[in-house]
């Protein structure tokens, strides 16, 4: 069930799976982001993602009944009106309606395309980062634990390589850590705190970033 929030005008949030799905899954909600917060008809809206206008129709009525779009207006026209539609400007889908494996999607989506760009720089500049003669270790640990990792040829890794002046700002570091709340949350203030001092240097409207800077934590237990 669907329903706007009282509270604000133009909001739409969310309360069930299958209408949540439509809003963060991508292959679905592309069909929905031509209505949200303007009226297209259903042939503007298919021009506009270049499907099929049948298609198109098939997603409106679809989205109708999940109540994120609504009849906006009707224009006279010979032989039958033409209909335009409307979502509100903004809707909110709650992660509590979603399972598990939805929510875990989602952050995918949110992350995959700066975590692709942050991969595709590493591959590209491994060899100017004196990268190029180290060796990918596949082998069995002192606990019989089957383990990958990347070393110098004849040694183990050492990030320290990647300090020195000749080589790219480049890092890439996971490490599982036993933490308490109160440490877990102090890391959280540093981690944010590092990366205020670097939010000036964003990039202006038209700018083309130089480099990408992502921090991930998280409990797992």
């Amino acid at each position: 069930m669907t329903g706007p929030d009282s509270s604000r005008d133009d909001l739409l949030t969310v309360s069930d799976q299958a209408t949540a799905r439509i809003v963060l899954q991508e292959p679905r909600r592309r069909f929905l982001e031509p209505f949200v917060g303007r009226e297209r008809s259903t042939a503007q809206a298919a021009r506009e993602l270049g499907v099929p206008v049948e298609q198109m129709a098939y997603r409106v009525q679809a989205m109708v009944r999940a109540g994120l779009v609504h009849e906006a207006g009707r224009r006279a026209r010979a032989g039958r009106a033409v209909v335009s539609y409307r979502a509100p400007a903004e809707i909110r889908a709650p992660l509590l309606v979603l399972s598990e494996g939805d929510v875990r999607d989602f952050f995918r989506t949110v992350d995959e395309p700066m975590r692709e760009l942050f991969l595709q720089a590493l591959a590209h500049r491994a060899g100017r980062a004196g990268l190029g003669d180290w060796v990918v270790r596949l082998y069995r640990d002192d606990e019989a634990r089957i383990r990958v990792d990347l070393a110098p040829e004849g040694g183990a890794w050492n990030p320290a390589v990647l300090l020195a002046d000749d080589a790219p700002a480049v890092a890439f570091n996971w490490v599982p850590l036993v933490l308490s709340r109160e440490g877990a949350k102090q890391l959280q203030r540093e981690l944010t705190t590092l990366l205020g001092r670097y939010s000036p240097h964003a990039p202006r409207p038209g700018q083309e970033p130089t480099h990408v800077l992502g921090l991930f934590l998280a409990p797992i237990a």
